[in-house]
């Protein structure tokens, strides 16, 4: 993810922003620690803001002040797995390379789970994701989330001219196909499969999604940039 430049400023307010902003996040992290400990071991809807408040050793006021809810705990993660999404639009010309460009995006995010440093952590977030009704219902305004930017990115990169209708269906289609590899991704890391497994259970659900796309749009300028005027 690229960061904007920082901006110049006296030398002061900045270090005493940064140690409330360290000391924020090492209680942000403490609830979410703890939350996830609750959640392995109770289940999902046994555990409670009051209860993660204590095993945090926060006051329950303070959980309210950085998460809104269990499920904003669960998913906090969740800017980490649409971060690359504008990269897997910009600079792409034609739809062959959006459709390549949108496949990566998705494998990119499974590699941010299957990482040595996070598997551990991944194979606790599925197990309790797949136990939970509940989570699998907060589940789907996150997918459609990511469905509405990147219709906003296949426009903003010069898709304008397209029926917005048609990138709508491409951006669900699209959704479907990387939800299709979570899936497989949680499944496997929730049996506790090995990792290599796993990656493979990705890739094929991958391979099998966004090639039919790729068929389903050959020969289609749907997803083709506007050549740039004067060009």
């Amino acid at each position: 993810m690229t960061h904007p430049p920082a901006e110049t400023a006296p030398a002061s307010p900045p270090a005493v922003s940064g140690l409330r902003g360290r000391k924020r996040e090492r209680t942000r992290r403490a609830i979410s620690d703890a939350a996830f400990r609750l959640f392995a071991e109770q289940g999902f809807e046994a555990v409670t803001l009051n209860r993660i408040a204590a095993a945090a050793d926060v006051a329950p006021a303070t959980v309210f002040t950085h998460f809104a809810s269990k499920e904003d705990i669960f998913f906090t993660r969740r800017e980490e797995f649409t971060a690359g999404l504008p990269g897997a639009v910009e600079g792409r010309v034609t739809g062959a390379e959006v459709i390549e460009g949108v496949r990566r995006f998705f494998a990119d995010a499974c590699e941010l789970v299957l990482a040595e440093d996070t598997i551990e952590n991944g194979r606790i977030f599925s197990r309790v994701l797949l136990a939970s009704p509940a989570l699998i219902r907060s589940y789907l305004p996150l997918a459609r989330e990511r469905r509405r930017m990147l219709v906003e990115l296949l426009v903003e990169q010069g898709r304008a001219h397209a029926d917005r209708a048609e990138l709508e269906l491409f951006a669900t289609l699209a959704m479907a196909a990387g939800d299709h590899a979570y899936d497989a991704m949680h499944t496997a890391l929730a049996r506790d499969e090995p990792v290599a497994q796993v990656r493979a259970a990705v890739a094929e659900a991958l391979d099998r999604g966004f090639t039919r796309l790729e068929r389903a749009y050959a020969g289609s300028d749907v997803l083709d940039a506007e050549p740039a005027k004067g060009s």
